[in-house]
């Protein structure tokens, strides 16, 4: 290769391997939380520092009610998440006083303005143990009140008018779309998930979202995280063993192919509704790998590598010079540069920026001034350039305290990498997941933002840039 040299310093030529890049996965540490009981505790959901759940426990020693197999309803509670992931005493929560039987999960909306809960479509009890079918559920919205209080729970009428039942609802960030399950007519399997969004009439028309998501088998438990992921149950997908907990996002209006949580999240028992905070380090989930459905926790155990290497610029901007040529004593010759993207360039030195990573053809001729014929050829080769191997992100360099900040991740120089996941340290003792990420620095000063990203079996790769809070 003949000597060129890129005027602003930047790498952009094939990488070595950097040593010690690579790294083990992040661990994922579980636990059993402490609100489980003999009975069933599934569905977990986070809203005011509360913990919400259904459990089919036994919720009083004088009153006791039972479904159509002679088991105890399912019951809505709540409990306080106090410090260090500790969970306060369980208590047995009414949002409204309804008479319809209770039944299945909750989700509130991000502003807390409404919350949707499932429900059977029945009033009367005894009906209910006497019918020669299951009973089915339906979806019901209430909207809060002064005082922090509820209205009367209001049939979603897709679910009401209809012999099939819908549950499990989950609520997108803005709140205008709802995510559900149903065994509704015309799906793709067992159980499929629907989603309907609001309009000025109401709730829209279910629509199916398709077989990328559905699967012949059962799909439950949508869990719709601030992300943009769709988190669902699925027994359906490739998995370890009966339900596993996958995710996918929409791109194009089109879902992506789904992704299964690590282990140990899911497991070779059913592992399902689960709750993932924002910043998508830790959550809830349910399963029944001891015995019994129950809640359980879950944390990224984030270690960064301390060798990151600084984020670079792509730029393919070079001067090309021949160290063989010399300078011509002739008026009648002159130095021709032909580059393989188009681009031809006269003088012993020149500067040209090539389009991207590639391989580029570079031929340096003498050519007669005059008639503009080749004379002769001083070097021919060919110039291969590569991405850089780094989870690339942009940053101001300064920024204002309090003012939210969004970064990117992208990972380059590896481009068969697939599943990417992305964890960020943002130097305030606050780490994150995800491609996309936002933060708030509350204080001044120089931080570091380290990104790593970790695919396939076990590879990983971090990069970090510094930003100045002011």
């Amino acid at each position: 290769m003949q000597p060129h040299k890129n005027p602003y310093k930047l790498i952009v030529l094939a990488l070595l391997m950097w040593p010690g890049l690579f790294l083990q996965a992040q661990q994922i540490e579980t636990t059993k939380i402490q609100i489980n009981t003999h009975a069933s505790e599934i569905a977990p959901f986070v809203h005011d520092s509360m913990l919400y759940f259904i459990s089919n426990r036994k919720n009083s020693v004088l009153v006791n009610v039972f479904d159509q197999e002679m088991e105890h309803l399912y019951n809505l509670y709540r409990a306080p998440i106090l410090k260090k992931d500790k969970i306060g005493k369980a208590s047995l929560y009414q949002p409204v006083q309804s008479t319809m039987l209770p039944s299945g999960p909750v989700a509130f909306s991000s502003n807390g303005l409404f919350h949707i809960a499932t429900l059977n479509k029945v009033e009367n009890l005894r009906n209910a143990r006497t019918s020669k079918r299951e009973i089915p559920l339906g979806l019901f919205e209430s909207r809060q009140l002064p005082g922090n209080k509820w209205d009367t729970y209001v049939p979603i009428p897709f679910s009401s008018n209809s012999e099939f039942s819908f549950g499990q609802p989950a609520i997108s960030n803005d709140g205008k779309t709802i995510f559900f399950v149903s065994n509704k007519d015309g799906g793709y399997g067992k159980t499929d998930i629907y989603m309907s969004t609001r309009t000025a009439e109401g709730w829209s028309t279910p629509v199916n979202l398709g077989n990328t998501i559905n699967t012949p088998g059962s799909e439950l438990f949508p869990f719709y995280n601030a992300s943009g992921k769709l988190y669902f149950a699925s027994d359906g997908h490739e998995g370890l063993g009966g339900l596993d907990i996958f995710y996918s996002t929409q791109l194009n209006n089109e879902w992506t192919t789904p992704v299964r949580l690590e282990a140990p999240i899911n497991s070779v028992y059913d592992d399902f509704s689960c709750y993932i905070f924002p910043n998508e380090t830790s959550g809830y989930f349910a399963s029944n790998r001891d015995g019994s459905d129950n809640i359980y926790h879950f944390n990224y155990k984030i270690e960064f590598c301390e060798n990151a290497e600084e984020v670079v610029e792509e730029n393919y901007c070079f001067t090309f010079f021949e160290e063989t040529a010399e300078a011509l004593e002739t008026q009648t010759l002159k130095y021709r540069w032909e580059f393989s993207d188009g681009h031809v360039a006269e003088g012993i030195e020149v500067d040209h920026c090539l389009p991207g990573p590639g391989i580029y053809h570079i031929n340096l001729n003498v050519i007669d001034a005059v008639s503009g014929e080749q004379q002769y050829n001083v070097a021919s080769y060919d110039l291969p350039l590569e991405r850089p191997q780094q989870v690339y992100f942009s940053l101001p360099e300064t920024i204002k305290a309090n003012q939210p900040l969004v970064i990117k991740a992208m990972l380059t120089g590896f481009d068969d990498a697939e599943n990417i996941q992305y964890f960020w340290d943002l130097g305030e003792k606050e780490k994150q997941i995800g491609e996309t990420i936002s933060h708030i620095f509350r204080k001044k000063g120089k931080y570091t933002i380290r990104c790593e990203a970790y695919w396939g079996e076990n590879q990983k790769i971090c990069s970090y840039r510094n930003i100045i809070v002011e």
